[in-house]
């Protein structure tokens, strides 16, 4: 495998000073806060139209709430139809930098190796690995949570699913939501803070992904790999193959895993014949054999990644409060926790 995704080519490198650091905090906050401003205008828009499309049809045609398409166009047509369309008007007053083809650190500029299948395929065993652990986690405090409050905190996604023809659902979460998730958080996101540093759109770009899908279950694995597919984005500038990775990702999540796991019984107690064994061994080798696979690949990674600083770059002691300390991204920092919040309140 190329080893240049991991040490940098040394054949342009360049001693190449960086202009005089000025003090643009207050430049760079008022980016922030329009861009936090933004993406808060599209979430509200997109949920005002859920509420208002789901009110509608309880008005006028109650009985389609039960059908299983339903569930789907509710999540998926207000947020492309009013949410995305909006993000993109407002965003015309927020500008967008082109992909950067070099390194910059220490004052030191080195070109970019490019960008191959295998790199894309070592992060793709990384996405995977952060998914079991994230997923794992995300478990564990639903279960606690569901034991203090006395409520099945059943995630609704898994439902939507168990009741969708499998046609449907590889449309849905393998075609529709990667090209809408990758456009609304890498590509419009990332084109508009990569010039701050790869490590501030990487970290922004996952937290915000995490925190948009509004449950906790998803919080800890979208995070993780909407980080790993930030990654890819700054590294290459290809919106395709973060489009790729996430089509990957969800058709193994929610299409062959559910698919292998119709074959487990259900009832409990209930035993298990030579197939159910064969599957229920599938399921665990590939979750965790591709954890321990991805585990040992990413401490490889984090120990020989290079992340450019940018050439806008904040002073590194004030840029947890520059980026996120303004009043956009407050304001949709705590909209995005209130929901997450909100979906912890038991439904009696």
């Amino acid at each position: 495998m190329n080893s240049d995704f991991y040490v940098p080519s040394e054949v342009s490198r360049q001693d190449a000073a960086l202009p005089p650091n000025e003090d643009n905090t207050a430049e760079i906050r008022r980016h922030f806060s329009k861009l936090g401003l933004a993406y808060l205008v599209m979430t509200a828009a997109f949920m005002a139209a859920a509420y208002g499309l789901q009110y509608a049809v309880w008005l006028l045609h109650p009985s389609l709430l039960a059908e299983w398409w339903f569930s789907w166009a509710v999540s998926l047509l207000p947020l492309y139809g009013v949410g995305l369309p909006l993000l993109l008007l407002l965003l015309r007053r927020v500008p967008a930098s082109p992909h950067n083809t070099d390194y910059t650190l220490r004052g030191v500029t080195d070109e970019k190796p490019r960008f191959h299948v295998g790199h894309w395929l070592i992060l793709l065993a990384i996405a995977f690995a952060c998914t079991t652990a994230g997923s794992v986690v995300g478990n564990i405090i639903m279960a606690v949570l569901s034991a203090v409050m006395d409520y099945d905190y059943a995630f609704s996604l898994n439902s939507m699913v168990q009741s969708t023809p499998v046609w449907f659902t590889c449309v849905c979460t393998c075609i529709c939501a990667p090209l809408g998730e990758e456009l609304l958080f890498r590509k419009l996101l990332i084109d508009r803070t990569r010039r701050y540093g790869d490590l501030t759109a990487i970290l922004l770009s996952g937290l915000l992904f995490g925190l948009f899908h509004g449950n906790l279950f998803q919080f800890f694995y979208a995070a993780m790999v909407g980080m790993i597919l930030a990654y890819v984005y700054t590294r290459s500038g290809k919106y395709w193959w973060c489009v790729a990775m996430h089509a990957a990702i969800n058709l193994m999540g929610s299409i062959v895993i559910p698919s292998l796991a119709a074959y487990l019984p259900t009832a409990p107690g209930s035993a298990m014949d030579l197939r159910a064994l064969l599957v229920s061994l599938v399921i665990l080798l590939w979750q965790y054999g591709m954890l321990a696979c991805g585990i040992a690949l990413l401490c490889v990674f984090l120990g020989r990644r290079k992340l450019s600083v940018g050439r806008e770059s904040p002073e590194e002691k004030r840029r947890f409060s520059v980026i996120l300390l303004n009043p956009g991204m407050i304001a949709y920092g705590i909209v995005l926790i209130l929901l997450l919040l909100v979906s912890l309140i038991p439904v009696r």
